[in-house]
Protein backbone atom coordinates (compact mmCIF):
# COMPACT_ATOMS: atom_id res chain seq x y z
CA UNK A 1 0.00 0.00 0.00
CA UNK A 2 2.75 2.47 0.96
CA UNK A 3 4.42 2.00 -2.40
CA UNK A 4 1.16 2.81 -4.16
CA UNK A 5 0.79 5.99 -2.09
CA UNK A 6 4.36 7.04 -2.86
CA UNK A 7 3.69 6.40 -6.54
CA UNK A 8 0.56 8.55 -6.43
CA UNK A 9 2.38 11.40 -4.67
CA UNK A 10 5.27 11.23 -7.13
CA UNK A 11 2.91 11.32 -10.09
CA UNK A 12 0.97 14.30 -8.74
CA UNK A 13 4.19 16.17 -7.95
CA UNK A 14 5.38 15.45 -11.48
CA UNK A 15 2.17 16.91 -12.88
CA UNK A 16 2.96 20.12 -10.98
CA UNK A 17 6.45 20.25 -12.46
CA UNK A 18 8.38 18.84 -9.48
CA UNK A 19 11.27 16.39 -9.72
CA UNK A 20 12.44 14.11 -6.93
CA UNK A 21 15.84 14.14 -5.25
CA UNK A 22 16.33 11.71 -2.39
CA UNK A 23 13.40 12.42 -0.04
CA UNK A 24 12.27 15.80 -1.37
CA UNK A 25 10.63 17.15 -4.50
CA UNK A 26 11.80 20.38 -6.11
CA UNK A 27 11.29 22.74 -9.04
CA UNK A 28 12.91 26.08 -9.99
CA UNK A 29 11.48 29.36 -8.70
CA UNK A 30 14.28 31.79 -9.57
CA UNK A 31 17.90 31.49 -10.66
CA UNK A 32 18.93 30.88 -7.06
CA UNK A 33 15.80 29.37 -5.47
CA UNK A 34 13.96 26.06 -5.69
CA UNK A 35 10.49 25.29 -4.36
CA UNK A 36 10.58 22.09 -2.29
CA UNK A 37 7.99 19.63 -1.02
CA UNK A 38 8.60 17.04 1.68
CA UNK A 39 6.09 14.37 2.70
CA UNK A 40 6.12 12.86 6.18
CA UNK A 41 4.20 9.70 7.01
CA UNK A 42 3.11 8.08 10.28
CA UNK A 43 1.66 4.57 10.00
CA UNK A 44 1.91 3.25 13.56
CA UNK A 45 -1.09 4.99 15.12
CA UNK A 46 -3.88 3.03 13.44
CA UNK A 47 -3.68 -0.16 11.44
CA UNK A 48 -4.33 0.37 7.74
CA UNK A 49 -4.03 4.17 8.00
CA UNK A 50 -1.19 6.34 6.71
CA UNK A 51 -1.12 9.88 8.09
CA UNK A 52 0.64 12.23 5.68
CA UNK A 53 1.82 15.76 6.39
CA UNK A 54 3.48 18.14 3.94
CA UNK A 55 6.36 20.56 4.45
CA UNK A 56 6.63 23.31 1.84
CA UNK A 57 9.96 25.04 1.58
CA UNK A 58 12.52 26.95 -0.44
CA UNK A 59 16.08 25.88 -1.15
CA UNK A 60 18.44 28.82 -1.77
CA UNK A 61 21.44 27.80 -3.86
CA UNK A 62 23.58 30.87 -3.01
CA UNK A 63 23.14 30.37 0.74
CA UNK A 64 23.87 26.65 0.42
CA UNK A 65 27.07 27.30 -1.53
CA UNK A 66 28.39 29.65 1.15
CA UNK A 67 27.37 27.25 3.90
CA UNK A 68 29.10 24.40 2.06
CA UNK A 69 32.37 26.39 1.83
CA UNK A 70 32.24 27.02 5.58
CA UNK A 71 31.21 23.57 6.78
CA UNK A 72 31.79 21.09 3.95
CA UNK A 73 28.11 20.11 4.05
CA UNK A 74 25.70 20.85 1.22
CA UNK A 75 21.95 20.46 1.40
CA UNK A 76 21.75 20.26 -2.38
CA UNK A 77 22.26 16.48 -2.27
CA UNK A 78 18.88 16.09 -0.60
CA UNK A 79 17.43 19.42 -1.75
CA UNK A 80 17.12 20.23 1.95
CA UNK A 81 15.11 23.45 2.19
CA UNK A 82 16.77 26.58 3.53
CA UNK A 83 13.44 27.49 5.06
CA UNK A 84 10.21 25.53 5.33
CA UNK A 85 6.88 25.31 7.08
CA UNK A 86 4.38 22.56 7.71
CA UNK A 87 1.49 23.14 5.32
CA UNK A 88 -1.14 23.12 8.07
CA UNK A 89 0.32 26.31 9.53
CA UNK A 90 -0.24 28.07 6.21
CA UNK A 91 -3.82 26.87 5.92
CA UNK A 92 -6.77 28.60 7.68
CA UNK A 93 -6.50 26.08 10.54
CA UNK A 94 -3.02 27.42 11.38
CA UNK A 95 -2.16 24.11 13.03
CA UNK A 96 -0.39 20.86 12.27
CA UNK A 97 -2.43 19.00 9.66
CA UNK A 98 -2.35 15.46 8.31
CA UNK A 99 -4.23 13.63 5.57
CA UNK A 100 -5.49 10.18 6.61
CA UNK A 101 -4.85 7.86 3.65
CA UNK A 102 -6.67 4.56 4.21
CA UNK A 103 -5.52 1.18 2.91
CA UNK A 104 -7.80 -0.46 0.31
CA UNK A 105 -9.96 2.67 -0.04
CA UNK A 106 -10.57 5.38 -2.62
CA UNK A 107 -8.30 8.21 -1.47
CA UNK A 108 -8.59 10.40 -4.56
CA UNK A 109 -10.50 13.12 -2.72
CA UNK A 110 -7.85 13.28 0.01
CA UNK A 111 -5.04 13.52 -2.52
CA UNK A 112 -7.00 16.23 -4.33
CA UNK A 113 -7.31 18.11 -1.03
CA UNK A 114 -3.62 17.71 -0.25
CA UNK A 115 -2.40 19.03 -3.56
CA UNK A 116 -4.98 21.78 -3.93
CA UNK A 117 -3.87 23.11 -0.53
CA UNK A 118 -0.24 22.90 -1.62
CA UNK A 119 -1.05 25.11 -4.60
CA UNK A 120 -3.39 27.46 -2.73
CA UNK A 121 -1.35 28.01 0.44
CA UNK A 122 2.10 26.52 -0.20
CA UNK A 123 2.86 28.26 -3.48
CA UNK A 124 2.40 31.83 -2.12
CA UNK A 125 4.70 31.01 0.81
CA UNK A 126 7.36 29.63 -1.54
CA UNK A 127 7.04 32.64 -3.82
CA UNK A 128 7.42 34.96 -0.84
CA UNK A 129 10.49 33.15 0.52
CA UNK A 130 12.19 33.12 -2.86
CA UNK A 131 12.70 36.87 -2.31
CA UNK A 132 15.92 37.53 -0.39
CA UNK A 133 14.52 40.38 1.71
CA UNK A 134 11.56 38.27 2.83
CA UNK A 135 13.86 35.36 3.61
CA UNK A 136 16.13 37.60 5.66
CA UNK A 137 13.19 39.02 7.60
CA UNK A 138 11.92 35.52 8.37
CA UNK A 139 15.26 34.50 9.90
CA UNK A 140 15.84 37.85 11.58
CA UNK A 141 12.42 37.76 13.26
CA UNK A 142 12.67 34.00 13.86
CA UNK A 143 9.55 33.11 11.91
CA UNK A 144 7.56 30.15 13.22
CA UNK A 145 9.19 26.90 12.15
CA UNK A 146 12.73 28.31 12.27
CA UNK A 147 14.68 26.59 15.04
CA UNK A 148 17.45 28.30 16.98
CA UNK A 149 20.17 26.11 15.48
CA UNK A 150 19.10 26.82 11.91
CA UNK A 151 18.84 30.54 12.62
CA UNK A 152 22.28 30.62 14.23
CA UNK A 153 23.85 28.99 11.18
CA UNK A 154 21.99 30.90 8.49
CA UNK A 155 21.54 34.46 9.74
CA UNK A 156 25.30 35.32 9.63
CA UNK A 157 25.40 34.18 5.99
CA UNK A 158 22.36 36.31 5.22
CA UNK A 159 24.03 39.31 6.84
CA UNK A 160 27.14 38.70 4.71
CA UNK A 161 25.07 38.46 1.52
CA UNK A 162 23.26 41.63 2.57
CA UNK A 163 26.59 43.47 2.79
CA UNK A 164 26.42 43.76 6.57
CA UNK A 165 29.33 41.52 7.56
CA UNK A 166 29.96 43.27 10.88
CA UNK A 167 26.40 42.56 12.04
CA UNK A 168 26.93 38.91 11.11
CA UNK A 169 30.14 38.75 13.14
CA UNK A 170 28.40 40.39 16.10
CA UNK A 171 25.57 37.85 15.89
CA UNK A 172 28.11 34.98 15.87
CA UNK A 173 29.86 36.43 18.93
CA UNK A 174 26.55 36.80 20.77
CA UNK A 175 25.61 33.22 19.87
CA UNK A 176 28.93 31.86 21.16
CA UNK A 177 28.53 33.82 24.40
CA UNK A 178 24.97 32.63 24.88
CA UNK A 179 25.86 28.99 24.17
CA UNK A 180 28.74 29.12 26.67
CA UNK A 181 26.32 29.80 29.51
CA UNK A 182 24.22 27.03 30.97
CA UNK A 183 20.53 28.05 30.79
CA UNK A 184 18.83 28.72 34.13
CA UNK A 185 15.24 27.99 35.03
CA UNK A 186 14.10 31.42 33.82
CA UNK A 187 15.70 30.92 30.38
CA UNK A 188 14.17 27.48 30.02
CA UNK A 189 10.66 28.46 31.04
CA UNK A 190 10.76 31.58 28.88
CA UNK A 191 7.66 33.02 30.55
CA UNK A 192 5.70 29.76 30.33
CA UNK A 193 3.67 28.28 33.15
CA UNK A 194 6.25 26.69 35.47
CA UNK A 195 3.65 24.26 36.82
CA UNK A 196 3.41 22.61 33.40
CA UNK A 197 7.14 22.23 32.76
CA UNK A 198 9.73 19.76 34.04
CA UNK A 199 13.47 20.36 33.71
CA UNK A 200 15.64 17.27 33.21
CA UNK A 201 19.40 17.55 33.67
CA UNK A 202 21.96 14.88 32.90
CA UNK A 203 23.95 15.74 36.02
CA UNK A 204 25.81 18.62 37.66
CA UNK A 205 28.89 18.09 35.51
CA UNK A 206 26.94 17.79 32.28
CA UNK A 207 25.84 20.57 29.93
CA UNK A 208 22.88 18.53 28.68
CA UNK A 209 19.58 20.12 29.62
CA UNK A 210 16.00 19.59 28.48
Amino acid sequence: MKKDIDKEITQRCKELGFKKRQYNFYKPLTNSSMATLGFGCASFRQRGHFFFNVTVGVFNKDIDELYSKLTGYSGAKYMQPTIGKQLGYLMPENDFYEWDIVDDADNAEKFDSMFSNIQKYGYPYQEKMSNFDNLFEAFYNRDSGILNEGREKTLPILYYMKGEKEKGIKFIQETIERRSKRPNRWNLFGGRDKEKKIILRAGEDSKLTT
